[in-house]
């Protein structure tokens, strides 16, 4: 069941968006990301030469807090290079924009507050983010975060925005 529900995720994706540089995850790995609520902007080096870059990670961090709560958390790696490959993604197709999160890490406060959320949500771990780019189709995102394989993806078409978690594998629509 998982290899025909891993055949069905990779055939959403057109096969021009699967190219990657062969080194690209052997390059220092950055973030580009926007605050909507915030208007706040980073780009930043958070993993390098085998390891975190600190002042960059934190950087990070810092945005994908909860931003009602003012808490941060330290970020889940798996979520930031699934991000990271998204932008690269976005980028081999000419899209150079920063990822505009709408949610990264939520207290349980935050998250119960809000209407529909899970109560185990992967954000209250610092393993989830919502977002996209203006003018990126949210099926295209949704299709380049799902052959990456690295978690949940979310496509939530009526809000226009897409969810990316680093847990299981699994994909869906709302």
């Amino acid at each position: 069941q998982r290899s025909a529900q891993a055949a069905f995720m990779a055939s959403l994706l057109p096969a021009q968006v699967m190219a990657q540089p062969a080194d690209f995850w052997s390059q220092p790995r950055s973030l580009w990301l926007k605050r909507v609520a915030t208007g706040e902007e980073i780009r930043q080096v958070y993993f390098a030469n085998g390891q975190i870059v600190w002042p960059g990670y934190q950087a990070v961090c810092t945005l994908l807090r909860d931003v009602q709560a003012q808490q941060a958390v330290q970020m889940d790696l798996v979520l930031l290079d699934i991000l990271c490959g998204v932008q690269g993604v976005l980028a081999g197709h000419g899209v150079h924009a920063p990822l505009h999160t709408h949610s990264g890490f939520r207290t349980p406060q935050t998250n119960n507050a809000l209407e529909n959320a899970s109560r185990s949500s992967q954000h209250l771990q610092g393993k989830a983010w919502d977002g996209g780019v203006p003018g990126v189709h949210t099926e295209f995102f949704s299709r380049a975060a799902i052959y990456l394989r690295g978690g949940g993806v979310g496509l939530y078409r009526s809000q226009q925005f897409t969810h990316l978690d680093s847990g299981n594998l699994r994909f869906w629509r709302i």
